[in-house]
């Protein structure tokens, strides 16, 4: 019987107060029998659960000023004006949309610490599990082989993240020499760890966590943006990945209402397939409520913090949804109200002007703060009155909207652009709770797809991707752009994991 000794705090203050008892012979209260561990998926869940908190918290997957800011800040969903000094930060959100980052720009190196963290806690992971185990595999029971593979497939989607944002990039699977990769081989090794390992994984849903159903979304995803990561089209094998998610018999389905996939208690919602699990108190990371919405609304919604008035939506985004669109609810105009009366507010410019937020945003910095009520505010997350920084709503990374738009497009693509019949199914089954009419294979163009995708999925961390896929990031125009570099589809390695790697790392042709 083999005995595996977990040494922790708690049990050496122990051995310290055995001294003082007559019997000094110490009963170590931290030996783990073999056959005792990972019996059951929840005994692993202990484990893993801190590989999937790097997800949320604040420098996680959503963090204002990382990933979510890198795949947002810098496309046509997403502004942040500096208003008199506030949101000026440097001028790093400007950067952001502009496409005028640099090596050194703090969201750059917050994503790579974010993506490459999280690899790092999966490794961790898995040495545990090798501790505890043994090296020999054969000799592990379902619930330890299932982990591992849960812990692999974790481990291969925070590379994708790194991969889609720097391209080349090296590969941490606890055996390699630090050495860079070029995006295919980085893109060719994440596909062969997720097949070796999805039959492996959970065929139940368990929410939150990396099963059957989610590795197929990923494969799905990376199969649609295969072209641009590696130059090789993959379309109808995102169409068979999406599939294998709809034929599945896992029970997503599309929630009758828009709305109630962002509602704040939505575990187990039908649609969701892959969530960051947030909670108010003891998961804390949603913070879209506090960051978007104008100072005025922490009085209007009865807050207990200040919001700060940032991040909005640009006119021409906004404009983009039709009057009668449900989703256009999503954003927050018009007068802020307390009471039946719309509150005043003052600041150096202002004094008791009526708070009315207005969806033009005329200008990306203004010293003079005159702007403060300009760019609709994102409220698609259910807004809880009286809440501090954090939100209890859980974020999507993935769902079944999503499946249902990627086999469209992959569809569509491989059919010259046009859609077919199958098609046109699966996006109508999205717009049905819109209140909009169906598309037709005239109306259903690639481009009337791709502005569907960012109606549908606004602010949900897909659209600089999709931009890139629809050769529309660097070429597209909307407000406070100019012309920019082909090159500006994936960011700079951080100047410090150069200077900290000397030798390792070729820049990205990132300029």
């Amino acid at each position: 019987m083999k005995l595996i000794k977990l040494y922790t705090g708690i049990a050496s203050l122990g051995l310290l107060f055995t001294t003082a008892c007559t019997d000094l012979t110490p009963e170590i209260y931290s030996d783990v029998q073999k056959e005792d561990y990972f019996q059951t998926p929840a005994q692993f869940s202990t484990l893993i659960a801190n590989a999937y908190a790097q997800l949320a918290g604040e420098y996680g997957y959503i963090y204002r000023e990382g990933y979510w800011s890198m795949q947002e800040y810098t496309s046509d969903e997403v502004v942040v004006p500096t208003r008199g000094t506030d949101w000026y930060d440097a001028g790093v959100p400007i950067k952001m949309h502009t496409h005028t980052w640099e090596e050194d720009t703090r969201d750059i190196n917050n994503g790579w610490s974010f993506a490459f963290g999280g690899v790092t806690k999966c490794n961790n992971v898995l040495n545990n599990i090798i501790n505890i185990m043994g090296t020999d595999e054969s000799t592990y029971n379902d619930a330890a082989k299932s982990g591992i593979a849960e812990t692999k497939v974790l481990r291969a989607f925070y590379h994708l993240l790194a991969m889609d944002l720097y391209g080349n990039i090296h590969i941490d699977d606890n055996q390699r020499e630090l050495q860079q990769y070029t995006r295919t081989e980085v893109f060719e090794w994440i596909e062969q760890e997720i097949l070796d390992n999805i039959d492996k994984l959970d065929n139940r849903v368990r929410y939150g966590s990396m099963t059957k159903p989610v590795a197929h979304t990923i494969l799905a995803k990376m199969y649609l943006n295969a072209e641009v990561y590696t130059g090789t089209a993959r379309w109808a094998d995102a169409a068979a990945q999406c599939d294998s998610v709809i034929e599945g018999g896992y029970g997503y389905a599309l929630n009758d209402d828009y709305f109630t996939t962002f509602k704040k208690n939505n575990v187990g919602n039908k649609e969701i397939i892959f969530p960051i699990v947030f909670d108010a108190v003891y998961a804390k990371g949603n913070m879209f409520h506090l960051i978007t919405l104008h100072y005025t609304q922490q009085e209007a919604y009865g807050f207990t913090t200040e919001t700060w008035n940032g991040p909005c939506t640009l006119k021409s985004f906004y404009d983009s949804y039709a009057s009668n669109d449900k989703r256009k609810a999503q954003w927050f105009t018009g007068p802020v109200m307390k009471d039946g009366e719309v509150i005043k507010y003052s600041n150096a410019t202002l004094e008791d002007a009526p708070a009315i937020i207005v969806p033009e945003v005329t200008t990306i910095q203004d010293p003079t703060a005159a702007n403060t009520f300009e760019g609709a505010r994102f409220i698609k997350f259910e807004i809880e009155p009286g809440i501090e920084h954090h939100a209890n709503s859980d974020f999507p990374i993935y769902r079944y909207a999503d499946i249902l738009l990627m086999k469209a497009e992959a569809l569509m693509r491989l059919n010259g652009g046009v859609a077919n019949q199958e098609a046109l199914d699966a996006v109508n089954e999205v717009r049905e709770r819109t209140g909009l009419d169906d598309y037709t294979a005239a109306t259903l163009t690639l481009n009337e797809l791709l502005a569907e995708r960012g109606r549908e999925l606004a602010w949900e961390g897909h659209r600089r991707q999709d931009l890139i896929r629809f050769g529309k990031f660097t070429t597209g125009m909307w407000e406070f752009m100019g012309t920019r570099s082909a090159n500006r589809a994936i960011f700079p390695i951080p100047r410090w994991v150069q200077d900290d790697n000397p030798g390792i790392y070729t820049q990205n042709n990132w300029q």
